[in-house]
């Protein structure tokens, strides 16, 4: 997985951007992709390192980072 650093807004969906080395990539997803798991567009857009992406699942999940061990 892959930690996101921007996210920007289209027509259709959300462009995320995230780096491997010093390349810079993106993926979109559109907006039912998003709704269908259940990802707070404007909170992703807001705060986009608080999201990894799998390329391989095509998927976005809300890291864990910052939360208590309890």
């Amino acid at each position: 997985m892959n930690n996101i650093f921007n996210c920007k807004k289209t027509d259709s969906g959300v462009a995320l951007v995230w780096r491997e080395g010093k390349k810079e990539n993106q993926e979109l997803f559109s907006f039912p992709e998003l709704a269908e798991m259940r990802i707070n567009i404007q909170d992703m857009i807001e705060n986009p390192d608080l999201y990894r992406i799998d390329l391989q699942e095509h998927k976005i999940y809300r890291s864990q980072q910052g939360r208590s061990s309890f």
